[in-house]
C-alpha cells in the first residue's frame, strides 16, 4: 500500500462527518423505524380486514385500497432510497396494453413490482427497528463522552464522571474521555453508513422491477432516468 493510499484512508476516516451522503443514511435510518410501523400496522390492519370479507364487495374493495396503498408505499421509499442512500433503484414496470381500468388493475396485481414492495413493507418494521437501536446507541454513547470537557466547563463543582478508580479532577484530566469519545463517534459515523449502503443494495434488490431479456431491456437506472420496455398484460 502506497503512502498516497494511506493517507486518502485516513482522510476518508476523518471527513466522514463532513460528508452530505452520512447524514442522508441517517436521516433514512431514523425515519425507518416510525414509517416501519406504520407500513407494517396499514398493511396487517388492510389485509386482515379484507380477506375475510373477500366474499363480499367491501372486503375487495379493502384489499384494493390496501394494494393501492402498499404500490404508493413503496414508491415513496423507492423515492427515499434515491434521494437519501444514493440508491440506483430501477423504474418499476406495469403498463398494460389497453387504458382501460380493470386492465391496469390487472397489471398491477400481476406485476412481481408489487409484491416484492409489499415484502419490502413488511420488512421494514423489524429490519429498521434493529438499524435504528444500532444507530441510536452507537451515536448518543461515544457523543456523550466527548462531551465531557463541556460538562466540566459548564459545572466543574458539580462534575462528576470517571472509569474505575480514574475520577479527572481537572479539565486537562477530561480530556482523554473528550478525545476517545470523538474517535468513536467517527467510527459510529461509518457504522451509518454500512447500515445505509445495506438499506440501499435492500432497495435496489425490492424496490425496482426488470424486464426478461426477451421482452425488453433491464429496467432503467434511477440515474439515467431512460424509461425501461413496459411489462405488458393482455387486453382485458
Amino acid at each position: 500500500m502506497t503512502s498516497a493510499t494511506r493517507q486518502l484512508s485516513w482522510t476518508d476516516f476523518f471527513t466522514v462527518a463532513v460528508r452530505p451522503r452520512t447524514y442522508g443514511n441517517l436521516l433514512y435510518l431514523w425515519l425507518g423505524f416510525p414509517l416501519g410501523l406504520a407500513y407494517f400496522v396499514g398493511l396487517t390492519v388492510g389485509i386482515s380486514t379484507g380477506l375475510p370479507l373477500s366474499l363480499l364487495w367491501i372486503g375487495l374493495a379493502i384489499l384494493l385500497v390496501t394494494f393501492l396503498a402498499a404500490w404508493g408505499a413503496a414508491g415513496f421509499e423507492r423515492q427515499l432510497a434515491i434521494h437519501l442512500l444514493g440508491a440506483d433503484v430501477p423504474e418499476r414496470v406495469t403498463s398494460p396494453v389497453s387504458d382501460r381500468l380493470l386492465s391496469r388493475l390487472g397489471a398491477l396485481l400481476r406485476s412481481a413490482a408489487l409484491w416484492k414492495g409489499m415484502a419490502f413493507l413488511f420488512l421494514k418494521f423489524p429490519v429498521a427497528l434493529a438499524t435504528w437501536v444500532v444507530s441510536l446507541v452507537s451515536l448518543v454513547v461515544p457523543l456523550a463522552f466527548a462531551l465531557v470537557p463541556f460538562a466540566w466547563l459548564v459545572d466543574p463543582e458539580g462534575f462528576h464522571v470517571g472509569v474505575g478508580f480514574w475520577q479527572p479532577t481537572s479539565f486537562l484530566g477530561t480530556l482523554p474521555f473528550g478525545l476517545a469519545g470523538v474517535l468513536v463517534l467517527l467510527v459510529a459515523l461509518h457504522l451509518q453508513n454500512g447500515m445505509g449502503w445495506l438499506w440501499a443494495r435492500i432497495a435496489e434488490g425490492m424496490l425496482g422491477s426488470t424486464v426478461p431479456g426477451a421482452l425488453g431491456t433491464p429496467g432503467a437506472s434511477a440515474s439515467t432516468g431512460r424509461a425501461p420496455a413496459a411489462e405488458t398484460a393482455p387486453a382485458a
